[in-house]
């Protein structure tokens, strides 16, 4: 062990008019306040006090150095450094020769800018040591890592608009604010809503505007998982824990996500045999790798989504009580696409953009299909608007008008409704009210095409082109609504 410091005092440090004593920053440095607004930073950031001891980390740095604040708090940093999974070596030669900055690389090849600067204390007290760790890679290309940002991924389709709108719509800002609180938080948020409201897009939202954007983002589909491999594929494996095993083992879901956000979708899907052991992990943050008779601990930030009701599933049994409230900390309703209908033109206009982006000529719409746009009541929500926008994009050459848009906009066949329904609804939805169980068959489908013509009608605008939709004379229509 190396007694003296390997990080003297330096001459050059931040300027300041006070100077805070160690005690005060020491209480300081045991404040949830400054650990939530240090931890909100993409540099890592390592705190030393005057006697060469790690006092604080922050969660940028837990990642970069794999050195969970647990273990490194109270370390000489000699015995810091040689934990890392960074190599100091040449950072400590040139703070040997005076210099406060120097390269430190992983064993996967990144590097990382280290530097080192004074935190002043008392008249007669040592100071502080502040080390600071940055991705030299980011900082090497700013141009290209500026363009990426900006180019349309490949294969990607036209993404989330709601991402976008996040920022646009009151009603979305507001539910998207909630979440980034609860998450600075260190909540556990549950999504809630239909397929396509948009819950991954404002997962990710939330991990980024929580500042967290640098931190692994690990996105798990639970119903894409057979079941069979679910516990392997969320928790990893050891060399030879199963026939089939990668010789080398597999890092699990959870333990990518690792100083980041693991986002678990559709959270109702998850077997019941495994989420006794999702629930330990919640409870203590310990995971087990299949085949491995030792626990780790990972920190991660959980977000769930389902577009199930869990309350019917716990009542059930599918679903485990405590699991659902170890999640449940703060439900987020995410309404569907009806229900905020005035946030329509800027998706819309969004998803032009994105269209527009690599696209000669340029697509505009019509205004007769922006009209049938902005009527349609999208069952599919956020999900089937992009799909729209994605046919019109093949099949219009520079207006997009209405002969281009899906059947079910046009009314010539009924809309696919994927809301959520309970069984009983299910039964209603087959079979007629009570009061009409006693008509004859004849009344009823009399019923149902009048249902159909006036529907057409609706639609369409106008009787006579309703009954062109329908396939019938304009006298048949008008008879058949006159009708008793």
């Amino acid at each position: 062990m190396i007694e003296k410091s390997l990080l003297p005092p330096l001459k050059m440090g931040m300027r300041s008019s006070v100077n805070v004593s160690s005690d005060v920053l020491s209480a300081l440095l045991e404040t949830p306040a400054l650990h939530a607004l240090l931890d909100s930073f993409s540099e890592a950031i390592i705190l030393c006090d005057g006697e060469s001891r790690v006092r604080f980390l922050n969660l940028a740095a837990e990642r970069v150095n794999r050195v969970s604040r647990e273990d490194a708090i109270g370390l000489p940093n000699a015995e810091f450094f040689q934990r890392s999974a960074l190599s100091f070596d040449d950072f400590q030669q040139a703070v040997g020769r005076g210099g406060n900055s120097a390269l430190t690389r992983s064993r996967d090849g990144r590097m990382f800018l280290t530097s080192t600067q004074a935190v002043p204390t008392g008249a007669y007290e040592k100071p502080y040591t502040l080390l600071v760790q940055r991705d030299f890679e980011g900082r090497e290309s700013p141009r290209r890592t500026s363009q990426q940002a900006f180019a349309p991924a490949e294969n990607s389709g036209l993404g989330d608009p709601q991402d976008n709108a996040l920022h646009l719509s009151p009603l979305l800002s507001s539910i998207a604010d909630t979440g980034v609180r609860a998450f600075r938080r260190r909540a556990r948020l549950l999504l809630l809503g239909e397929p396509g409201v948009g819950k991954t897009a404002i997962a990710r939202h939330i991990h980024r505007a929580a500042g967290w954007g640098d931190r692994p983002f690990i996105h798990v589909n639970c119903g894409s998982i057979p079941e069979s491999l679910f516990e392997s594929e969320m928790f990893g494996y050891e060399r030879g824990a199963f026939t089939g095993a990668l010789q080398s083992g597999k890092r699990g879901y959870i333990e990518s996500a690792s100083g980041g956000t693991l986002f678990l979708d559709e959270i109702g899907e998850i077997p019941l045999h495994v989420q006794a052991k999702l629930l330990k992990f919640l409870e203590d943050g310990s995971i087990q790798s299949v085949g491995s008779p030792l626990s780790k601990t990972v920190q991660v930030q959980v977000i769930a989504a389902t577009n199930k009701d869990l309350r019917r599933l716990v009542e059930s049994g599918e679903f485990r009580a405590d699991l659902y409230y170890r999640l449940a900390v703060l439900p987020v309703e995410i309404p569907p696409l009806r229900q905020h209908l005035e946030d329509l033109p800027v998706l819309m206009d969004i998803l032009l953009m994105r269209i527009n982006r690599d696209r000669q000529p340029t697509l505009r719409l019509s205004g007769g299909c922006r009209q049938r746009l902005l009527s349609y009541d999208y069952p599919g929500n956020i999900r089937e608007l992009v799909n729209i926008f994605e046919r019109l994009a093949v099949l219009a050459d520079d207006e997009a008008s209405e002969q281009h848009l899906p059947p079910e906009l046009l009314g010539l066949i009924a809309p696919i409704s994927i809301r959520p329904t309970t069984p009983r609804q299910e039964v209603d939805a087959e079979l007629p009210a009570d009061d009409e169980l006693g008509e004859s068959l004849k009344a009823q489908v009399q019923r149902y095409e009048r249902q159909l013509i006036l529907q057409a009608v609706q639609s369409q605008g106008s009787k006579r082109k309703a009954a062109q939709q329908l396939g019938i004379d304009i006298g048949t229509l008008i008879r058949k609504l006159q009708r008793d």
